[in-house]
């Protein structure tokens, strides 16, 4: 099976794009940083390694911040979504009964922020091929798959309950509190933790506070969210902020490295 993906680039021959298959072929999609962007033909017990030797990763292309997006995911986030945005509709309507205007208007633009984001179907997966020659990082494919591999970007964004997003220089070693303290938070915010989305899309809760504060390694790309307070949110005071963390980990491109 895997002769059959990889002896096309030993003779020579490129992998050939989507318009060249048949309507019934099946294809796995790679982009990016990699020398043969397009469509692999997906077979059955094809695996990442398959997609990365078919595409030829690039030797600059960043592999902690590439992305896997599956169908099949795509399920279960379209319901993260609407549970976020029927959340954050309650949560403006809480704002408006205590007078909080400013908090309202940061919650709406959220909601629309929210709306406007698409659902990518992203899944954990490890996605240097170097790894992948290992079976358990080296799942199988599925049909429709698609890989991206960006470039190695230079910042870590700040975003969440502040006046607007901070998109800072990345520094080795450095206390994601010190991130946070160069970005104006809201009056909305939680200022005891926040959710650290590394940019393979492992999320973490991070004490920041004096009598809480824990250490974290950050990688460059990361997203560090600031939580709102949960009194705004009712009965989903308890999951909404990492509902919101889980669903910005799927939006790969917040961790730089993309072309926007």
């Amino acid at each position: 099976m895997k002769r059959a993906w990889i002896t096309p680039f030993i003779t020579g021959c490129c992998f050939t794009m989507l318009s060249a298959f048949s309507h019934a072929a099946q294809t796995v999609n790679v982009s990016g940083a990699v020398q043969r962007p397009g469509d692999l033909a997906w077979q059955p017990g094809a695996r990442l390694l398959n997609a990365s030797i078919g595409a030829a990763v690039a030797d600059d292309a960043w592999y902690q911040g590439a992305a896997l997006l599956r169908k099949s995911a795509m399920r279960d986030q379209r319901k993260l979504k609407r549970g976020i945005l029927f959340d954050l509709q309650s949560a403006i309507v809480n704002a408006r009964a205590v007078a909080s205007p400013e908090t309202m208007a940061l919650l709406a633009s959220w909601q629309q922020r929210v709306q406007d984001m698409p659902v990518t179907g992203r899944v954990f997966a490890e996605l240097n091929p170097l790894k992948q020659y290992l079976t358990e990082f080296n799942p199988l494919l599925e049909p429709d798959d698609q890989i991206i591999y960006p470039r190695r970007p230079s910042n870590v964004r700040v975003m969440g309950a502040v006046q607007q997003d901070c998109v800072l220089d990345f520094v080795p070693a450095r206390d994601p509190a010190d991130y946070v303290a160069e970005c104006a938070l809201h009056d909305a915010a939680n200022r005891e933790y926040l959710y650290l989305v590394q940019p393979d899309g492992k999320v973490q809760s991070i004490g920041i506070a004096y009598w809480n504060a824990e250490d974290a390694w950050i990688a460059v790309g990361a997203v560090l969210y600031v939580p709102f307070e949960p009194a705004f949110f009712g009965p989903s005071s308890g999951e909404f902020n990492k509902e919101m963390a889980t669903w910005l980990a799927t939006q790969y491109q917040l961790t730089g490295g993309y072309s926007e």
